[in-house]
């Protein structure tokens, strides 16, 4: 199998695979607290990383808001739109000295690796990139050498992790030696994604802009030398393991190396996941606010039938006309009984969410495999608004136009508490991912692609090409973690076909690219 055919796979593969970290993402430098990004075509992606504090309980709280132009919007609750998951993450998730080996700490160990290979990978970008800077001198022996300690480091990095998790014990039972197959498997995988990610991103320095290009040139090309027989190297140990191979001229091949990855990425984090209890406030009240509201109504209705009664008809002559009256007021009474269970039911549970400062209540244990007393590491409030704002139109403010938005605000305030032994262990911070899917918007939203007119200038006739037809929505996540404050903005790209991108915030200064106005119908 040649490994230069396999180099487009498996940059797919490993994007497709590495869910963890969204393709179009922001960050603050050097925290990687928040990130925001496109997940896939339907789903925006935000994650929060919150520190495990080692003595006192720590406050934070997150704020999203999501304005969409209000013809867009589809009848749909926001609640039944996202998802979230809370997991654990450390640099060096290991296991604590003394712990005996068990399935548990090889899955910890691997995540582990995963981590530092994902680091490595990003360093060996970085460096390609800064070498292609218009301001870098660097010499190609100095470029080779730099990039050269990346990839050694990560490639021994993977072997001392294999000879450590995945090299077969004769005291190991049966359920071990397997996991150990798997972590073979996985750091496999790792590596071939690790390895694809160099090659793409020494292929990107061959289109670089900057004049001194040509010098590095020769650092370049050794460079793809090594990482070509590391990959060689790679698919002869899955080959010998037995492992499956992805094929390039099979694309079922692929689909199942892709579904392989995908497998092995959550059966190993999913050592880190916390579990979640939440609950809805207005579901736990709802039958205590509903016979409240019930005996209110009955109560109002009841006397008025006690009234109805005592005013009955008084001569013969209007005893039709006065049960005809009777039986319309009876109506209109009971008609009224039933709004008042509804409104009442609403107001109160409105006033509730409002007086409890949330619309869910959400715990995170962590597994009882893990402590076996399953604490509570996470404990949090949240709730989900949606309101209506006029915005004052971009193209002339002093015109006194303005655009409907609707705007959704998401707000999350929670506790993390001190855990000494996922501290020992290598935990650093508790992860947030939250996902909302905005595919209820792409129904309403016009053609993705629309003909513009032109002139040609060969033949001084009009012809049509076809443009993108996007719409830009504003995102902002704002993030209190004890005195510190994270505020990342920026604008979400989509069309009817999916989401596209995101836009950082001071891209977005000229009014011709703040405008998302819909066309209505």
């Amino acid at each position: 199998m040649a490994v230069a055919d396999l180099s487009s796979s498996l940059i797919k593969a490993a994007e497709a695979s590495h869910t963890d970290k969204p393709a179009d993402s922001i960050a603050p430098a050097g925290t990687g607290v928040v990130r925001v990004g496109v997940h896939d075509a339907s789903r925006l992606e935000w994650s929060v990383s919150v520190p495990l504090p080692t003595e006192v309980p720590l406050h934070y709280s997150i704020d999203v808001s999501i304005e969409i132009p209000t013809n867009t919007i589809a009848r749909h609750s926001p609640w039944d739109q996202m998802q979230s998951f809370t997991r654990l993450d450390g640099p060096a998730l290991t296991m604590v000295p003394g712990e005996a080996v068990s399935i548990d700490a090889l899955r910890r160990g691997a995540v582990a690796l995963a981590n530092k290979l994902s680091r490595s990978s990003e360093g060996f970008s970085r460096q390609c990139r800064l070498a292609t800077s218009l301001f870098a001198r660097s010499a190609s022996a100095e470029l080779e050498q730099a990039l050269g300690v990346w990839l050694d480091s990560a490639l021994g990095i993977a072997r001392d992790m294999r000879d450590r998790l995945a090299s077969k014990r004769s005291e190991d039972a049966v359920e071990l030696a397997r996991e150990r197959v798997l972590v073979d498997e996985y750091i496999s995988i790792r590596l071939l994604e690790l390895l694809s990610g160099a090659e793409r991103a020494l292929s990107k320095m061959y289109e670089s802009p900057s004049p001194h290009a040509e010098r590095f040139l020769p650092a370049v090309a050794a460079l793809e030398e090594r990482v070509a027989d590391a990959l060689e190297a790679e698919f002869q140990h899955r080959k010998v393991n037995g492992f499956l191979q992805p094929d390039p001229r099979s694309q079922g091949a692929l689909e199942m190396y892709l579904d392989r990855s995908s497998r092995l990425k959550k059966h190993f984090q999913e050592v880190l996941f916390l579990e979640p209890e939440t609950y809805h406030v207005a579901d736990k009240i709802h039958h205590w606010v509903a016979a409240f509201v019930a005996v209110i109504a009955s109560t109002w209705a009841f006397a008025w039938q006690i009234a109805i009664m005592n005013q009955g008809p008084s001569v013969g002559s209007s005893v039709s006309s006065g049960v005809v009256m009777l039986a319309v007021v009876a109506g209109l009474v009971y008609a009224a009984k039933d709004r008042i269970k509804e409104m009442g039911r609403s107001w109160l549970s409105g006033k509730v969410n409002r007086v409890y400062g949330a619309q869910r209540v959400a715990k995170f244990r962590a597994p009882a495999r893990r402590l076996p007393g399953r604490d509570v590491i996470v404990s949090a409030r949240e709730s989900f608004d949606q309101s209506i704002e006029h915005q004052i139109d971009a193209l002339n403010p002093e015109s006194g136009a303005t655009s409907q938005v609707t705007r959704f605000r998401y707000r999350h305030n929670g506790i993390v508490s001190p855990q000494a032994e996922l501290s020992k262990s290598g935990v650093r911070r508790v992860k947030h991912v939250f996902r909302y899917d905005l595919s209820p918007l792409f129904a309403r939203l016009d053609d993705a692609v629309k003909p513009v007119p032109v002139l040609d200038e060969v033949t001084r006739r009009v012809r049509f090409i076809d443009a993108p037809r996007c719409y830009r929505v504003p995102i902002s996540v704002k993030v209190i973690c004890g005195d510190t404050t994270y505020d990342e903005s920026s604008t979400l790209v989509l069309h009817k076909r999916g989401l596209e991108r995101l836009e950082k915030k001071e891209h977005d200064s000229d009014p011709r690219l703040m405008d998302a106005g819909i066309e209505p119908g």
